[in-house]
């Protein structure tokens, strides 16, 4: 991945969490008392930052765990009498008889490992989602209770 790539990914992952975050934090601070607004802004940009270091903490360690174990169950079945090694083309790159060979060789199953860990934390995160999802029904329901009746007039 090229860097105008990385950065126009983060461009846009900023972008998208502006619009995120911003109607949230006025909907939020909007529900306090003026006196209160500050430290209200304060403590949910704390909140904020401490989730999204501790997500991205675990994402990370996840994405980390998940290669290791990944690389380990595809090396198993990279072996210098596979047929593809026959291949001139093949053999002349990924030779798992000298160390160039083996060390490209270690870079594919290490890159394949890391997609594969990518596709399982991105599965749990969908997974994570859709759990949390029906959360905001529940919050989000209108209260049954009966508002006062203002339109009598006062004798």
């Amino acid at each position: 991945m090229s860097e105008g790539t990385v950065i126009g990914i983060g461009v846009v992952q900023g972008i998208g969490l502006g619009f995120l975050t911003v109607p949230v934090n006025v909907v939020t601070l909007s529900s306090l008392s003026p006196e209160v607004r500050a430290e209200g802004a304060g403590f949910s940009t704390l909140l904020r930052n401490m989730g999204s270091s501790a997500g991205i903490s675990i994402v990370n360690s996840l994405l980390t765990r998940n290669t290791q174990v990944n690389h380990a169950e595809i090396v198993p079945y990279v072996r210098s009498t596979n047929r593809a090694f026959q291949d001139p083309a093949i053999g002349q790159f990924w030779n798992p008889v000298t160390a160039a060979g083996r060390a490209a060789l270690d870079a594919v199953i290490t890159r394949q490992a890391e997609i594969i860990a990518y596709i399982d934390d991105y599965k749990l995160l969908m997974i994570a989602t859709l759990a949390v999802a029906p959360l905001l029904i529940v919050f989000t329901k209108p209260s049954r209770d009966v508002a006062p009746d203002h339109t009598q007039a006062t004798e």
